[in-house]
């Protein structure tokens, strides 16, 4: 499969992920510390929001690595 399809694959799950955390999970405040809270469904979202942003820079580098190896291999065969 190729990478960009790959990443819209794994970005579509986790906009499910997303809507069914938001949709089953209850709206109950967790307590952080002293008069601060999050409910659960916000804290789902956020670390769920965090793997997407994790997935993204990942594929990133992926291509910007792929880059540097494909003009490594070309500056290559013009020197040899």
């Amino acid at each position: 499969m190729d990478k960009r399809k790959r990443l819209g694959v794994a970005f579509a799950i986790y906009v499910v992920l997303g809507m069914a955390a938001w949709l089953t999970m209850s709206a109950e405040p967790i307590a952080l510390g002293s008069n601060r809270q999050i409910s659960m469904r916000l804290l789902t979202e956020m670390i769920l929001a965090l793997f997407a942003v994790r997935t993204l820079l990942a594929w990133k580098a992926d291509q910007i690595r792929t880059k540097d190896e494909h003009d490594a291999g070309a500056v290559q065969d013009l020197e040899g």
